[in-house]
């Protein structure tokens, strides 16, 4: 049987690992590891830094794209040995869960001074223009509303908003949580090939025949809201959704 070790968060209690385990990138664990891990770093001026690292990872997957994102090719945009790098991270996975967590730092969290609905929609608003714009592919999706500082600041800001409306914990937590998948998925939609742009669905040329050729009997809804489903652009699409989701929301917070 492996033997048994303490890993001692910074600033919480210790959590038994089995040896020779290792913290999935992203997870919980990995990040209380890292935060007490940087808070005994003293860098030198103008040394590497985690921050200088996720910098240049971000400067190869805006240039080359994520196939050319890897820990040698980060190491030489910082004219430096892979070795130095592993310092800092160990694998790839960790620099891409690094740089999700510092794209969500982009999310500009506001007070419009118009009470939480408001305020929980405008959130919506930018977690999707920065989810849509960021550099990584969708398949580090996981990575998005996990537990890197950043990404908690966000989720924080939206059950502290629910919170102070009137909701109990549970369905604050719940509503907060689907946000998040609501707010993932359209943004993962929208910058694939098959999702919708600014003039509607993707790949719809030739719709009008393909609605002659459909069986009344079971696709009667289609001739009806058919061509509206299709034109709604991906900017119509998101703000309804969001309105539906926050009146769902609104029923439950108590007069």
């Amino acid at each position: 049987m492996s033997a048994l070790r303490d890993r001692r968060p910074h600033g919480g209690t210790s959590v038994p690992v089995r040896s020779g385990d290792e913290a999935e990138p992203g997870s919980a664990l990995w990040w209380a590891e890292r935060a007490s891990t940087e808070s005994r770093r003293r860098p030198r001026p103008g040394g590497l830094s985690t921050e200088r690292i996720v910098d240049a990872a971000l400067d190869v997957l805006r240039e080359d794209g994520v196939e050319a994102l890897t820990v040698r090719e980060v190491a030489a945009r910082l004219d430096t040995r892979s070795a130095s790098l592993y310092r800092y991270i160990a694998s790839r996975d960790e620099l891409i869960a690094l740089i999700a967590d510092h794209v969500m730092g982009e999310i500009r969290i506001v007070s419009t001074g118009h009470g939480w609905r408001a305020d929980l929609e405008a959130l919506m608003q930018e977690m999707r223009r920065v989810m849509v714009s960021q550099p990584l592919p969708s398949s580090a999706g996981r990575n998005f509303g996990g537990y890197g500082p950043n990404t908690l600041r966000v989720i924080d800001s939206a059950l502290r908003l629910l919170l102070d409306a009137g909701l109990e914990a549970s369905y604050a937590a719940y509503a907060t949580s689907s946000m998040i998948q609501f707010v993932a998925g359209a943004a993962s939609i929208q910058r694939s090939d098959v999702g919708r742009g600014a003039h509607g669905a993707s790949r719809s040329d030739g719709f009008t025949l393909l609605l002659e050729g459909l069986d009344l009997e079971h696709f009667g809804a289609f001739r009806v809201a058919g061509h509206e489903y299709l034109a709604a652009t991906a900017d119509d699409v998101f703000s309804h959704g969001i309105e539906i989701f926050l009146d769902g929301i609104a029923c439950r917070i108590p007069e």
